[in-house]
């Protein structure tokens, strides 16, 4: 099935050159550095999205972004669905001023690039960041401080993540537990047939990858450190969706769980990954401590 394309308008606000440390007053944009190659937006409450991204010239992802942060008190507040549009985005002082934040560093080895947005919702302050190292490795994050109210609470970022590696059709979704033989993927592996939601498991160093059936290239997808568990208001980490072009819109659910499940055939079709964290914020910590989470994507040829 032909998928529709839609291409971005640059709007006035073009990127610096890199290490300037900062774009101000801008909603899209195009970034070329070192492997990477992508554009990137603010648009339909979905954070901080990027498009389009090539690593060494090889088509990885035709959008990722952030539809919603589900937060959820333990008692008599919310809950919420919060949603980052260019229009709660703030001035970050710690690039500038800026209210699109581009720098680069190096740390543990790498070179990173650094692509954030800082935005006030409520009495949180969000920043929606992307990190990309020169070897290959993504990592979406999330930080958050601020207290809508005095009381024990869990952000819930949900990223969603429709990878076309070498193109959309032909994708593979795996599952890697330690403790499972080998279905003939190599041990540890097995693969989702249909649309489905699963959750973390540390003890089997479960983690997920999404692959190019003819190539055999993919991206894995690590849960970080700090995502936290699922609970009764955020029950999955991971989710697999079959892509349809009306499910790539503004968040529908408002605080509900994510839907689009419904058994569908994902096998070698052209298929979206879902990865939701969970952040939990201790009321005793105050409204000035930032607390952080995302996963770790990986490029695999």
């Amino acid at each position: 099935m032909t998928r529709i394309r839609h291409f971005l308008t640059l709007l006035s606000a073009l990127l610096c050159v890199l290490g300037c440390g900062s774009v101000a007053l801008a909603q899209a944009g195009h970034i070329n550095w070192g492997p990477w190659d992508f554009d990137w937006e603010v648009k339909d409450g979905a954070g901080l999205a990027i498009r389009n991204v090539k690593f060494k010239n090889e088509e990885i992802l035709y959008k990722a972004s952030l539809p919603v942060i589900r937060v959820k008190y333990d008692s008599s507040c919310g809950p919420y669905a919060d949603r980052i549009n260019d229009y709660n985005l703030v001035p970050n002082p710690g690039c500038g001023g800026a209210r699109v934040c581009q720098q680069t560093y190096s740390a543990g080895g790498r070179d990173w690039l650094e692509l954030g947005v800082l935005a006030a919702i409520g009495q949180y302050r969000i920043y929606d960041v992307w990190y990309l190292s020169n070897d290959g490795w993504i990592n979406p994050a999330v930080w958050s401080r601020g207290l809508q109210c005095l009381i024990n609470h869990t952000h819930h970022p949900y990223w969603r993540m429709d990878f076309d590696i070498n193109g959309f059709p032909d994708d593979q979704v795996f599952v890697y537990d330690n403790n499972r033989g080998n279905e003939g993927w190599g041990p540890g592996w097995h693969k989702y047939t249909n649309e489905q939601e699963d959750v973390k498991n540390a003890p089997t160093s479960r983690s997920w990858f999404f692959r190019d059936n003819p190539t055999g290239h993919g991206v894995g997808i690590i849960p970080g450190g700090n995502d936290g568990s699922s609970d009764s208001f955020s029950a999955i980490d991971v989710a697999a969706r079959l892509y349809h072009y009306n499910e790539d819109e503004p968040w529908p659910f408002n605080t509900a769980e994510l839907g689009y499940g419904n058994g569908e055939d994902i096998q070698e079709k052209d298929d979206v990954f879902w990865y939701i964290a969970h952040l939990h914020h201790l009321a005793a910590d105050g409204p000035s401590v930032w607390h952080e989470a995302g996963p770790w994507l990986y490029v695999s040829r």
